[in-house]
């Protein structure tokens, strides 16, 4: 087993690199979903990038940290920020909308992505004030 944590300003330069990065990692790992994996933690980060946007405003200083849990049967994926979460009404979505409900929508389409391209997602508000979105995918 496999444990990887990396914490980045939230900034599109440092999505960029978590991008590489989690290519790195899947080629290394011989991720089948390659594509899948790298989209999904993409999406993720940029809805924390964006979440903590709005909370703290363009010059805020806060990270985000990308958790990786890799087994001979899955990954176990973590994106945790310091925003607020998703809101309440954005996890009743996933259960009602389609990917072709939101194609042409501004927004709401990232976590119906993930939702359709992992094997499972979950929200967690953690002790500390963190928030996370969680993914796994079976290797």
């Amino acid at each position: 087993m496999y444990e990887i944590t990396v914490k980045c300003p939230a900034t599109i330069e440092a999505m960029e690199f978590c991008d590489a990065f989690v290519e790195s990692i899947a080629q290394f790992f011989s991720i089948h979903e390659r594509e899948s994996l790298v989209l999904s933690i993409h999406e993720a980060i940029i809805n924390s990038i964006e979440a903590m946007k709005q909370l703290y405003g363009e010059d805020h200083n806060n990270t985000f940290s990308l958790y990786m849990r890799i087994t001979e049967e899955e990954l176990m994926i973590l994106v945790i920020d310091r925003a607020n979460g998703i809101p309440a009404h954005e996890h009743k979505k996933l259960h009602v909308n389609s990917l072709e409900d939101l194609l042409l929508a501004e927004s709401g389409r990232g976590l119906l992505l993930i939702k359709e391209l992992m094997d499972d997602m979950w929200f967690e508000q953690r002790e500390n004030g963190e928030h996370a979105i969680g993914m796994k995918m079976r290797r």
